[in-house]
This record gives structure tokens, C-alpha cells and sequence, in this order.
């Protein structure tokens, strides 16, 4: 009987292989639907405007907004005889086949825009997963790079930006292909000069990516020094389309229409706040980086220098840029947005992070997602009207650790569970609002800066504020479009005839809305109110639009401060006491 040897081994083959491509494209399949899975855009100011160059491609076949009056400065800027978006419209191009598909089933109205453009960002981002799981699976073994693949979209920034069509999706997709290209050049360096498509493809989605893809871009020079005609070769065709719509829409292929003065934050502000705010953080939202980048440096001491350098200078690199953009936080956002696209270069190397403390990598992955899913479930920018209106220059909110959005979602204990729906040709977002283990009970008052939920007679659940409605002085202040108050009358209250009481004082109208999970619309009542008001609506669950409540200013003009609001049968009092 033979006795092996080290020599006879058969060396594992996952570095020169890599996964099946089938399995990658099950792998986007998969993450796709995990990140649409909360069903509702969390759209923003940014990716406006290029959900309408996507819809006005499929409608008129031009890249003008003329056809979108609702796209505003400084969103859009006019050039000639248009108004064109201030962004890169490489997103809107690639999406425009999905907004194709989607005006064939429902209108491309504001809701229906908002997820369109969802539903291509995620399929940009679910794609770059699964390049980076090829990338990392000729590396390392498949199951590392399956892991790897997940966490990085389930547990970073990739989650939040694909929830409208931000510039990153597709940005983080040409990194992610351009990892693969470059993994393989290590074994064919005919790879190397293909890597010039998706780093020009990065470019194009996003004009900041310009240092992260030139530094990358000299790396390749220098280590695959004749593949540099066609590293410039495949980048061409990308380059010159970009040239081309510049010179057409803007009269010069070297204009376009960002301001390059935006880079005019205090050197140190944004780099640091990037890593450590804890409302913009890389490390408080995406803690499991601290394991990519230890893993990177791991890689580099065990001889793969080159592409250990290469990946870090060029994260550094992006870093350093991003951090000196006047608005480094990235605006109305989950956390860090600005560095997702810097990502790639990090995750590629997380499973030597995991070699070097399985547990801590493990927690911290976990703790990663967790983080993100809050974002995904529970984030509707009300941290933002809350804590950043008025917007104050030094932005202090950044840095309250105590009132974090992490903290401030976490606490507010409200989730967001959305079903999209087609009805009557337009897309109707059916939500139903949770506050997990929320009080129930009959009256509603207001505290010094929180709402309470008393009363024995359980008549309403899961109560929270909409918006940036705002508790002050024992008040509920309502001042903006849609500020409110939600509640839902409890299954065993919907039986009997109830009342709706509200007390407080403003002048405008007062809107009482009612809606179900499955209703159509919305039923409104209005109220106008001038001075002291007290309002009762009478509320009966057959005739009703359904359990679901709001007390509004809805569209209109005008100021609101609830005292109470209560929900009890017409000729019963509000303090019910429970008897012993």
C-alpha cells in the first residue's frame, strides 16, 4: 500500500477556476430579491433626475429633462436649449431597459419612477455581488467567496444605494468587474488590457471614481506594461460616449454639469467623519471592514503585493478625494454613501480578515447586516428632518453619538414592510407600519419630547409620528407636507362604532386620513381649523377606508400642535381607568 506524499497532493484549484458563472448568476438572482425584499423605493433629491434621463430615453429617445418640470435646480441645470441633469447619465443608460419593461406594466408617475429606478439600481448592485464572488472564488475557496459575496451586499452601503438609481450601483458594478479582470491577468494577462471597459464603465456612472480608477489604471500599466494600448483600447469606446454627450448637451466635450468648486471641505472633516461620525461612519455602519482591510494587509505579508497595494492606494486614494466634497456625508442617505465604491477593493480581500479572527469576523458581518437591514426596513429620512432642519454649516448632528440614526431607528422600534402593486396602470405602494412590542390604548398624549400611548380600552396600536412631525412643549407640532400622526384601530375595536378625537390648535386644514393594506386609495376627511380646534370623526370600520389612520396637513398650507388624540365610542369619556 502507496503512502502520499506532500508532493502528490492535488492542489486545489480554486485559484485558477474559480465558481461557475451559473452559480453567480443564481447568486444575483438571489441577492437581487434580498434587496428589494422591503418593496419600497427610499428615494432621494440625487437619483431624481436620472430616473427621468431613464424614462425620457424610453419616451422621447434624448437625454433632456424639458418633459420634468419637477426636476429643479440644483438638480438640473439648462444648457442651450434644454434642461439636462447635473449628473453622469452612463445609470440612466444602463437602466433604461428596465424602465422599458416597467412603463409596459405601469405608469412611469412619481411612484412609479421612484421603482423603476430600484429595481435597476438593485439589479446593478446584485451583479456587482456576484462579480465580486467570481473575483474572490479564483482566490480563495467558493464558499469564502460566497460568504464574502454576501456580506458585502447585504452588510455595506450596497444595500442603501440600491434602493434608487444612485451613480453607485452601476459605479460599484465596474469595480466589481474590473476586480475580476484583474484577478485573472494573474494567470492570462490578456485580462489586464480588458479591464479598461469596466474602469472606464466606473468612471462614466460616477466622475468622483476618477482617482480610484486612475490609480488602479497605473497599477495595471506598471505590473502589465504592454497591455497598456489596449487597457486604453477598451476603454475608449466608454470615454468617447461620455465626450460625445458632453460636447452635444453642454457645447464641450471637457463640460459638464457638476461644480468642480464642491471640493472644499476642511482637510481632515471628511476623511475622519467618513470613518468615524456616527451618522455617517464607515466603521459604525459597515464594522466588518475592520477584518477587509486587516485582511488586505494580511495579503500584502504574504506575498501578494501587488494587488494588495494596488486595491488599498486606490481605496485610499477615493477616501481622501470624497473627504475633501463639501457634502462628504453624502446628504439624505444611510450611512456612508460616498465610500461604497471603494468597497470592492477591501471585501476582495475579507476572507484573509476572516483567517485572522473567524468569530470577531463573523460577529462583525452579522452585526454589518444588521445595521443595513435597520436602513432597508425602517429608514424614511426622518432622522434628517429632525436633526438637520434648519441645516446648520458645522453640522454638530453628525456627531451626536446619543442621537445617531442607528440610534434613533433602533429606538423608534418602527418597520416598513411595503408590497408594490399595479392598480388601475399605476403602481401603488400598499404599507403596512409596525412599531415592534409598541403600546396600545385609547388616547395619545405628548410629553415633553415623546408621544404616549394610555388608556385601558385598547383601541389603537402601533401609533408613531410621520415625517417631521415633532414633539415639543407637550405638543405634537405638525409644520411640513405630510407631517402626521399614524395609528391603527386594534382587530378587536374594529366592531364598534368609534370616535376620533383630536385637540389642539393652528389654522389650514386638518386632514383625516383612513387606508388599509389593500385598499385602493386613501379616504380623506377634511377639517379646516382657525385658533383653538377640537375635532371629532366618527369612525366605523365597514364604512371606513380601513384601520389605518393618519392625522394630517397632507398638501396643504398652514400649522397644526396636537394636544391629544384619542379614539374611544361617541359617548364614552377619553381617560377610561381600569378598574382593579
Amino acid at each position: 500500500m502507496g503512502v502520499r506524499t506532500p508532493s502528490d497532493e492535488t492542489p486545489e484549484v480554486f485559484a485558477a477556476v474559480g465558481p461557475r458563472p451559473l452559480s453567480a448568476v443564481l447568486l444575483a438572482l438571489v441577492l437581487f430579491v434580498a434587496l428589494v425584499s422591503n418593496g419600497r423605493p427610499i428615494d432621494a433629491g440625487d437619483p431624481r433626475p436620472t430616473e427621468r434621463v431613464a424614462a425620457s430615453l424610453v419616451r422621447e429617445r434624448n437625454f433632456d429633462l424639458d418633459e420634468f418640470p419637477d426636476v429643479e435646480e440644483p438638480f438640473a441645470r439648462t444648457a442651450g436649449a434644454h434642461r439636462v441633469s447635473i449628473y453622469p447619465v452612463a445609470s440612466a443608460v444602463a437602466a433604461a431597459p428596465v424602465f422599458a419593461v416597467a412603463s409596459a406594466v405601469f405608469a412611469l408617475d412619481e411612484t412609479g419612477l421612484a421603482l423603476a429606478g430600484k429595481w435597476a439600481a438593485s439589479l446593478f448592485s446584485a451583479a456587482a455581488a456576484a462579480l465580486l464572488y467570481l473575483a474572490v472564488g479564483r482566490r480563495r475557496p467558493h464558499r469564502d467567496a460566497l460568504w464574502t459575496a454576501v456580506v458585502f451586499a447585504l452588510g455595506t452601503t450596497v444595500w442603501s444605494t440600491s434602493q434608487a438609481l444612485w451613480q453607485h450601483p452601476l459605479a460599484v458594478l465596474g469595480v466589481c468587474a474590473a476586480l475580476v479582470c484583474i484577478v485573472r491577468a494573474q494567470d492570462d494577462a490578456a485580462w489586464a488590457g480588458r479591464a479598461g471597459l469596466p474602469l472606464a464603465l466606473a468612471v462614466a456612472a460616477r466622475y468622483a471614481d476618477i482617482v480610484l480608477v486612475g490609480v488602479l489604471a497605473v497599477a495595471i500599466a506598471v505590473r502589465w506594461p504592454r497591455r497598456l494600448p489596449l487597457l486604453i483600447l477598451w476603454a475608449a469606446p466608454v470615454v468617447l460616449a461620455v465626450l460625445a454627450y458632453h460636447q452635444v448637451y453642454f457645447g464641450s466635450p471637457l463640460r459638464q454639469g457638476l461644480a468642480a468648486d464642491r471640493f472644499s471641505a476642511p482637510w481632515g472633516e471628511g476623511q475622519l467623519g467618513l470613518l468615524m461620525s456616527p451618522a455617517k461612519g464607515l466603521l459604525v455602519f459597515t464594522p466588518v471592514v475592520i477584518m477587509a482591510a486587516a485582511g488586505l494587509v494580511r495579503a500584502f505579508r504574504q506575498g501578494d503585493r501587488w494587488l494588495a497595494s494596488a486595491c488599498g492606494a486606490a481605496a485610499l486614494a477615493h477616501w481622501v478625494l470624497v473627504g475633501r466634497w463639501a457634502e462628504w456625508h453624502g446628504g439624505e442617505s444611510w450611512g456612508p454613501r460616498l465610500m461604497t465604491d471603494a468597497l470592492p477593493l477591501l471585501f476582495l480581500f475579507l476572507p484573509e480578515g476572516y483567517d485572522l479572527a473567524p468569530r470577531l469576523t463573523a460577529a462583525l458581518a452579522a452585526l454589518s447586516v444588521a445595521v443595513q437591514a435597520l436602513g432597508a426596513f425602517a429608514y424614511d429620512y426622518r432622522w434628517e428632518r429632525l436633526r438637520q432642519r434648519p441645516v446648520a454649516s458645522a453640522h454638530p448632528e453628525l456627531w451626536d453619538l446619543g442621537h445617531s440614526p442607528i440610534a434613533f431607528y433602533a429606538a423608534r422600534r418602527l418597520v416598513l414592510p411595503t408590497l408594490p402593486a399595479v392598480a388601475d396602470g399605476r403602481i401603488v405602494l400598499r404599507e403596512h407600519p409596525i412599531v415592534i412590542a409598541g403600546p396600545r390604548g385609547s388616547r395619545v398624549t405628548f410629553s415633553a419630547d415623546a408621544l404616549r400611548v394610555e388608556g385601558a380600552d385598547e383601541t389603537m396600536e402601533d401609533v408613531h409620528e410621520e415625517r417631521g412631525a415633532r414633539v415639543q412643549d407637550g405638543r405634537l407640532r405638525l409644520r411640513g407636507r405630510y407631517d402626521g400622526l399614524f395609528l391603527r384601530v386594534t382587530p378587536g375595536a374594529r366592531a364598534r362604532t368609534l370616535e376620533l378625537r383630536l385637540v389642539g390648535e393652528g389654522s389650514g386644514t386638518v386632514y383625516v386620513g383612513e387606508r388599509g393594506f389593500w385598499s385602493p386609495s386613501v379616504k380623506w376627511t377634511a377639517y379646516p381649523v382657525s385658533g383653538r380646534f377640537r375635532i371629532r370623526h366618527p369612525y366605523t370600520f365597514a364604512t371606513s377606508g380601513g384601520p389605518d389612520v393618519s392625522i394630517t396637513l397632507a398638501r396643504a398650507p398652514g400649522t397644526a400642535d396636537l394636544e391629544s388624540v384619542a379614539l374611544v365610542p361617541p359617548n364614552e369619556p377619553e381617560r377610561v381607568i381600569r378598574n382593579p
